[in-house]
């Protein structure tokens, strides 16, 4: 009874055990579904925060992109403005389209006067064989009489063999004609040329004002700007020009310049000074730099204005010359010493280059030569060399009265003054040749195109020498400046 008592215990035991088995297993079923519902909630949160993300990373994206063109542009603006302002400096005042039309200008000016020297020459030529043809044919005819004579007076074989060779030289005399006019009509050639580059150039000069000009903008140094001045633009056709000042003038005179394309002086209304000892042209800048003495120093005048600048104080100078490229000028000084300095065409970096104290008198004018960086000068008794860095002088000529010196680079010849002689040395070979007498004694000599412009020391002569076709000296103006030593000489090409 006990055993089955106990029997059915455990059967009920067993439905127990099987009871809670199921009871579990359904709660596991419902932990697992709960689980897999959460997982799947889980992966659609990750979902949303990764098109979140996606969607936050483009607007970031949008936020970069705007402030890099912003950026962009404030920078482009930045260097606009800057670009501007070192332009401003360097036009002083005109505009990019002026700076185009007066290098247009400029080109056709040296087309005109090309033009203008090839017509001499074509004249001069014309002329030389209107005479030869003349001679020629009065040659031709005495020829003949005297031929004829001969043939009428002896019939030798002497006779007959002068008169071949007299037909002989004809000929010769005719072919040297043909050649000649030959050349005439290379010139006309060369006129209808330099005719058709004019034209295209004036057309160039009627562009539209509202057209932009190309300019390629390099790094422009900045130079401190000084009170800002009106600047009248230079007319348009305006040749090649030499400014004349006073030299050592205690009262004050009127620059005056010569044109050079009429011969025809006029009064440079934009100066009067007084004490001037030397005159200088930058080309780059249109700048005009002055020697000035008691006070002594320096100054710098934009071309055609009247506002002067102060560049260098302390210094008195009697030749200066610029190297554009390097953006140097080499000064002749004789105050605070006698040497040769160097500064930039704005003032600055002043220093010596070399010490001339026991080397003579002081330097008068100078020269360059800038493929070889040598400077050529003279200093009364001597014309002398030396290098841009102040190593090497050495003498290349003496004499008395030495005070002008000038370079053809191209060509390789110097030239330069002893008393009222001109003469010139080819600088391979230091060996000097006079070219010619001039009227008076230069102070000052440039070379353009051919033809040597001088100034007189104690002379009111300006004067020219065409060394590559005529070397006889003529002069172009007589100007009267009363109290003057000397005219000092710009030239403006």
């Amino acid at each position: 009874m006990v055993y089955i008592l106990r029997m059915a215990e455990f059967k009920c035991l067993s439905w127990l055990l099987t009871c809670t088995y199921l009871i579990c297993v359904c709660n596991c079923q419902d932990s697992i579904v709960s689980v897999i519902q959460k997982m799947d909630q889980f992966e659609e949160d990750l979902f949303r925060n990764k098109e979140d993300m996606i969607r936050m990373e483009k607007r970031i994206r949008n936020i970069i992109d705007v402030a890099e063109t912003s950026l962009r542009a404030e920078l482009k603006e930045n260097i606009r403005d800057q670009v501007r302002e070192a332009m401003a400096e360097i036009l002083q005042g005109e505009s990019l389209q002026d700076m185009v039309k007066s290098q247009v200008v400029s080109e056709v000016r040296h087309l005109k006067q090309g033009y203008h020297q090839m017509k001499r020459q074509l004249l001069h030529v014309s002329r030389s064989l209107k005479d030869f043809q003349d001679k020629t044919g009065e040659f031709h005819e005495s020829v003949l009489k005297k031929a004829d004579v001969w043939n009428r007076e002896n019939s030798c074989d002497t006779c007959v063999r002068d008169k071949h060779r007299l037909e002989i030289e004809l000929r010769k005399k005719d072919i040297f004609a043909a050649d000649l006019q030959k050349n005439i009509e290379r010139f006309m050639v060369l006129n209808e040329t330099c005719q058709s580059q004019i034209s295209q150039l004036k057309t160039a000069l009627a562009v539209p004002a509202s057209t932009p000009a190309p300019v390629n903008v390099t790094s422009i140094p900045k130079s401190p700007v000084s009170t800002t001045s009106v600047t009248t633009p230079r007319p348009e056709g305006t040749k090649s020009r030499i400014l004349i000042a006073p030299g050592w003038s205690g009262t004050q005179h009127q620059f005056r310049q010569l044109n050079i394309h009429s011969n025809s002086l006029s009064v440079y209304q934009y100066h009067t000074m007084k004490l001037v000892t030397c005159v200088a042209f930058v080309a780059k800048t249109k700048k005009l730099l002055i020697g000035l003495a008691n006070p002594d120093k320096i100054v710098s005048s934009p071309l055609d204005t009247s506002h002067v600048r102060v560049l260098r104080e302390g210094v008195e100078t009697y030749g200066m010359a610029v190297d554009e490229d390097r953006d140097i000028v080499f000064i002749a000084t004789y105050q605070p010493r006698y040497s040769i300095s160097r500064m930039s065409t704005q003032g600055k970096d002043f220093t010596a280059t070399i010490d001339l104290s026991t080397y003579g008198s002081f330097p008068r004018e100078i020269t360059l030569d800038t493929r070889r960086k040598t400077i050529y000068g003279c200093n009364s008794g001597k014309l002398f060399t030396v290098t841009y860095d102040g190593q090497g002088l050495a003498t290349l000529a003496t004499g008395s009265n030495m005070y002008a010196v000038t370079l053809d680079q191209a060509a390789g010849v110097l030239y330069y003054s002893i008393e009222k002689k001109l003469m010139k040395m080819p600088v391979s070979t230091n060996v000097s040749t006079e070219v010619t007498t001039l009227t008076a004694v230069p102070w000052n000599m440039r070379l353009y195109r051919g033809t040597i412009y001088f100034s007189c020391y104690n002379s009111p002569i300006v004067g020219a020498v065409d060394v590559t076709y005529n070397t006889v000296a003529y002069t172009l103006q007589s100007i009267s400046m009363k109290g003057d030593v000397a005219l000092l000489m710009c030239l403006i090409p």
